[in-house]
C-alpha cells in the first residue's frame, strides 16, 4: 500500500535538503576563500624572509636591517634567535623571554621546508618559525678570531629563529568570514523557508481557482435547478389549492402537508437563488436603522430595534441584499424558540463603525455548531435549509463588513454585524427608492 506525503511534508523535506546543500557550497566558497589567503599569507611570509636577509649586506645585527627597509619595519614586530635552552642568543622588538615548543605541535603549522607558521589568536599577526642548522659548539666562534658570533654563526648556533610578523589582510579575511558565515547561513534558511512558503501558497492558490471553477459550474447548475423547479411547484400548489376546495376531513390535511412541503421546496429555491447572487450588487449610502425598522414591522407587526438606537447611521451596501440579511437574522430570531415578543434588534456607532445586533432568547447555538453554522446548508432545524446564515455572511462581506454569531448570557443567541460607517452625502429618497433602497 503507497503512502501519500502530503504537499507540505515533501516541501518541507527539499527545503531542508536544499538549505543543506546550499550550506555546503557556501561552506566550500567561505573554505576557499580562507585556504587562498593562507597560501598568500604563506608566501608573504617567506618574500619577507628573504627580503630580511637580502637587506643584511652592510649591517652588523637583524634590528638595524629592519629598522633601515619601511617595508620590513612595518610588517615585522618581533626578532630572535633562541637556542639549544630556549632562551634568546638575539632578540629585537617584541618576543617571548623563553620559546615554547608546545605552539610547534600540530603537523598542519609546518610546511615541507621544516617551516612553522603559528597564527597569533587574539591579534593579527603570524609567528613564523625557522628550525636553523647547529655546528658544534667547539666550532662557533674560530672564524677570523671572533668575540661575537656573525649573523649567520648567529643562526648557525641557535635551535629556532623567530619572527612575528603582521598579517592585517589574512586577518581581516579570517574576521570577515566567521561572521558572515553564520549571517549567510542564517538568510539562506530564511530564503529556502519563504520559497518554500510561496510554493504553498501558489499550491493553495491553484487549488481554491480549481474549487471556485467547481463552484462556478455547481452553482450554474443549481441556479437552473432552482429556477426549474420553481414552475412545477407552482402548478403543485394551484392543483392542491383546487383540491382543497373540493375536500374534506382527513383529505384536507393531507393537502395542507403538501402545501406545506412545496412552500419549504420553494423557500429552498428562493434561497439557493438568493445565495447565487452577485454579493455586491449595487452599493448605495443606507440608513441602517430605516431599514431594519421595515423589514421588522413586516415581518413582526412591529419595529423591534431599540429606541436608543442610532438613527442617522450609513452604511455602503446594496439595499435589497442587506434587506435579504435582515429578513434571515429576524426569522432566524423568530423561529429560536424564545418568541416574538423576546426578539430585538439595535443599532450603534463606535469610532468609524456600524455595529448592528439582532438577538433572542431562543435554545441559542450548542458550542460544537458554532464554528459551522455560517456553512452552506448545515442547519440544526428539522424544517431549515441552512441557507439563510450562509447568505448573510456572503452579502455582509461582499459589503466589507463582518458577521458573527455566539450565544447570549442568561440564554438565547445574538448576531452581531460590524461594518464602516459612511460619511458621504446620503442620496434623496427619490434616488433611494428608483434604486430601491426604500
Amino acid at each position: 500500500m503507497k503512502t501519500r506525503i502530503s504537499a507540505a511534508v515533501s516541501s518541507g523535506a527539499a527545503a531542508v535538503l536544499g538549505w543543506v546543500v546550499l550550506s555546503a557550497l557556501v561552506f566550500f566558497i567561505a573554505w576557499t576563500i580562507q585556504d587562498r589567503a593562507r597560501l598568500i599569507r604563506d608566501n608573504d611570509n617567506e618574500r619577507i624572509f628573504n627580503m630580511l636577509f637580502t637587506s643584511l649586506r652592510g649591517y652588523d645585527d637583524f634590528g638595524s636591517a629592519i629598522e633601515a627597509n619601511p617595508a620590513l619595519a612595518e610588517r615585522i614586530r618581533g626578532f630572535a634567535v633562541y637556542g639549544d635552552d630556549l632562551r634568546p642568543l638575539y632578540t629585537w622588538g617584541i618576543t617571548p623571554p623563553v620559546f615554547d615548543e608546545g605552539i610547534l605541535d600540530g603537523d598542519s603549522r609546518r610546511n615541507r621546508f621544516g617551516r612553522y607558521t603559528i597564527p597569533d589568536p587574539e591579534g593579527a599577526s603570524v609567528k613564523f618559525v625557522l628550525r636553523t642548522g647547529r655546528v658544534p659548539p667547539g666550532r662557533r666562534m674560530e672564524r677570523r678570531g671572533e668575540s661575537q658570533p656573525s649573523l649567520f654563526n648567529l643562526l648557525a648556533m641557535g635551535k629556532y629563529l623567530y619572527i612575528d610578523i603582521v598579517h592585517p589582510a589574512w586577518r581581516r579575511t579570517q574576521t570577515v568570514s566567521t561572521i558572515l558565515l553564520p549571517a549567510v547561513e542564517i538568510i539562506l534558511l530564511f530564503l529556502v523557508f519563504s520559497i518554500r512558503s510561496l510554493y504553498l501558497r501558489n499550491r493553495e492558490y491553484r487549488r481554491r481557482i480549481e474549487s471556485q471553477k467547481n463552484l462556478v459550474v455547481l452553482g450554474t447548475a443549481a441556479g437552473i435547478l432552482a429556477h426549474e423547479i420553481k414552475n412545477p411547484l407552482l402548478s403543485i400548489r394551484l392543483q392542491t389549492g383546487i383540491l382543497e376546495k373540493s375536500l374534506d376531513g382527513k383529505g384536507k390535511e393531507e393537502i395542507t402537508l403538501i402545501n406545506q412541503e412545496v412552500a419549504r421546496l420553494s423557500s429552498l429555491a428562493y434561497r439557493v437563488n438568493d445565495y447565487l447572487r452577485e454579493g455586491k450588487g449595487s452599493p448605495v449610502p443606507l440608513n441602517v436603522y430605516d431599514l431594519l425598522a421595515e423589514t421588522s414591522q413586516r415581518l413582526c407587526g412591529r419595529i423591534i430595534v431599540e429606541e436608543d438606537s442610532a438613527k442617522d447611521v450609513l452604511v455602503m451596501a446594496d439595499a435589497d441584499r442587506f434587506r435579504s440579511v435582515f429578513e434571515n437574522l429576524i426569522r432566524n430570531a423568530l423561529e429560536s424558540g424564545g418568541g416574538e415578543k423576546e426578539t430585538g434588534a439595535s443599532v450603534e456607532r463606535n469610532r468609524g463603525a456600524v455595529i448592528i445586533r439582532v438577538y433572542d432568547r431562543g435554545r441559542g447555538v450548542a458550542p460544537s455548531e458554532l464554528s459551522r453554522i455560517f456553512d452552506p446548508f448545515f442547519t440544526s432545524k428539522s424544517t431549515g435549509t441552512g441557507i439563510g446564515l450562509s447568505v448573510c455572511r456572503r452579502f455582509v462581506e461582499a459589503a466589507g463588513g463582518t458577521i458573527t454569531l455566539e450565544n447570549r448570557e442568561g440564554g438565547g443567541a445574538e448576531a452581531v454585524i460590524v461594518i464602516a460607517e459612511y460619511r458621504g452625502t446620503p442620496l434623496s429618497k427619490g434616488a433611494l427608492r428608483s434604486r430601491g433602497a426604500l
